[in-house]
């Protein structure tokens, strides 16, 4: 491994000394040089970056006004110096949600979305080195790295790739969910290294898997998938000795704002009115699973689901029936079981808040491609709705209503306001927020997900199933993420340890396979909401 880009020395050390000079000339010629003062100043608290020593070079050639001797002469000789040594090709613009995903990673929640692709056979060692090799020459946004200053935080693209494919792919004799998911857990410094790596490891229950785990600053679920697609894809051409076809997915690379701006700047700050708050109104109100709130979590869990093709069918003609989606199905039997859960355990009736993601690309008018576009939509059931026969219709009608562009960018408009502050300042909040027992909380997250029909499979083996895992903080410490592609759907429960005990969430899932079962062979019609 080569010197890593985030911490490069020399470049990193002559930013700042370049900083650090100007300083210092500026103080000593006084006058109007205290503006370079003030600009050298700033620069320190400033992420270090090529552009950054192109403005300090210039503004000591400025000082020449002032003094014409050597002296300024050797910051603008410095900053010229050091910039060759910049290990970033460029930089890759950050939205409002990247930044929050990063800034959010810490001990207790791993910012990480994991791509399982389980098999009936091990994939070959070779071809899939070297098909983690050629994403990384293809992808800008897969050899990238993330610098971070008092003042902001940068994602560039390194000029080479500086970490081999065996620094990225994993080839373990143990589950991914060995030793309390240390492996799959394991943090990203993504200072450090690229935002993904790849393990290959056997089941528990027989078979082997492969895991692309991508950190969730970097891409979302449709994101994921493509580099999943991409990963699989040049490891069957590369196996099979093939050339490798075209397909190279692009980073979005692009802010809300660049979307929103054809709309007009009344249209915007409309918007941002409309959505942005400093905290929640109704703080602590809503209902959780967990069996120990006050334990720290440490690592996370995950419980596999499996709805039979003939159930998914028969839940299409039930939708279809009664005006609704699966996915609103799908959404209500998991209100119905969390709310069983509670009633059987003697619970107080609250009101349930889960967070529903969704695919913010359509909305926006952007291609299918890597970047984060994702909206949380907030849908809230209290216990007589969710014990309502016409809860599937109630739940329709609200998503439905904040699919509009203007309901569905609320997050991702919170998240870039918000993360503009500081990085010490948004953590500082975090912890205090999470130290806060009636902060907002919301109760799980539910996740539904189409698996492409093109998604490449290894070649040479047999396939199983597609599973996507997502990201879990302490509220909730559970979700629920459900992929299907046509036949059976395959689900995963993920918990957070020792927050949720592992009985608990083999009832829960119990409990919502019972209730889709029983929507599916439910009659197909529905009661209008009241």
């Amino acid at each position: 491994m080569t010197s890593t880009p985030s911490f490069h020395p020399p470049f990193v050390w002559g930013t700042r000394a370049a900083g650090l000079l100007l300083c210092v000339l500026s103080w000593h010629l006084g006058g109007w040089a205290f503006l370079g003062w003030a600009w050298a100043a700033l620069s320190l608290l400033r992420v270090p970056r090529r552009g950054l020593l192109v403005e300090l070079a210039g503004v000591s050639g400025l000082l020449l006004l002032l003094s014409p001797d050597w002296m300024p002469l050797v910051g603008v000789v410095l900053a010229l110096c050091v910039i060759p040594l910049a290990p970033e090709s460029h930089a890759l613009n950050m939205n409002g949600v990247d930044r929050y995903f990063y800034l959010q990673d810490g001990p207790g929640s791993r910012m990480n979305s994991h791509h399982f692709v389980d098999t009936d056979a091990p994939m070959e060692r070779e071809p899939l080195e070297r098909a983690v090799s050629a994403v990384l020459g293809e992808v800008p946004l897969a050899r990238s790295f993330v610098r971070e200053a008092p003042l902001g935080i940068v994602r560039f693209v390194a000029r080479r790739p500086w970490v081999g494919p065996t620094e990225l792919l994993s080839w373990s004799d143990l589950p991914v969910e060995a030793e309390d998911s240390r492996v799959l857990d394991a943090p990203m410094d993504l200072r450090r290294l690229p935002p993904w790596r790849v393990i290959h490891a056997p089941r528990p229950e027989g078979g082997f898997r492969l895991c692309l785990t991508v950190h969730h600053s970097a891409v979302d679920g449709e994101g994921g998938l493509l580099m999943l697609d991409l990963l699989v894809r040049r490891y069957n051409e590369l196996r099979a000795g093939r050339p490798l076809s075209p397909r190279v997915p692009l980073h979005g690379g692009q802010r809300l704002r660049a979307q929103t701006r054809p709309r007009g700047l009344g249209w915007t700050l409309r918007m941002m009115r409309r959505h942005f708050s400093l905290g929640d109104q109704d703080k602590g109100a809503s209902a959780v699973l967990a069996d120990d709130v006050a334990a720290r979590p440490t690592h996370t869990r995950h419980h596999l689901l499996r709805i039979p093709g003939e159930s998914w069918q028969r839940l299409k003609a039930v939708s279809t029936a009664r005006g609704v989606s699966r996915n609103d199905l799908l959404v209500g039997a998991v209100f119905r079981a969390a709310d069983a859960l509670r009633q059987a355990r003697g619970a107080p009736d609250l009101r349930f808040r889960a967070f529903v993601p969704t695919n913010l690309r359509s909305a926006l008018g952007i291609p299918s491609g890597l970047g984060n576009y994702l909206g949380m939509l907030q849908v809230v059931a209290r216990p007589d709705e969710i014990r309502s026969p016409g809860l599937e219709r109630l739940l329709s009608e609200s998503i439905r209503s904040m699919r509009v562009l203007e309901e569905s960018v609320g997050f991702m408009v919170n998240m870039g306001l918000v993360t503009l502050m500081p990085p010490g300042m948004f953590r500082a909040a975090l912890k205090r927020n999470d130290a806060d027992p009636s902060a907002f909380n919301y109760s799980l997250l539910v996740s539904t997900i189409r698996q492409p029909e093109e998604l490449a499979l290894p070649e040479g083996i047999g396939t199983e199933r597609v599973l996507v895992r997502g990201s879990l903080t302490g509220s909730p410490c559970i979700g629920v993420v459900i992929i299907h592609s046509g036949g059976a759907v395959h689900g995963v429960i993920e918990y957070l340890s020792p927050t949720m005990r592992d009985a608990t969430v083999h009832e829960f899932g119990e409990r919502w396979l019972a209730e889709v079962e029983r929507l599916a062979s439910a009659d197909q019609s529905l009661p209008a909401a009241s």
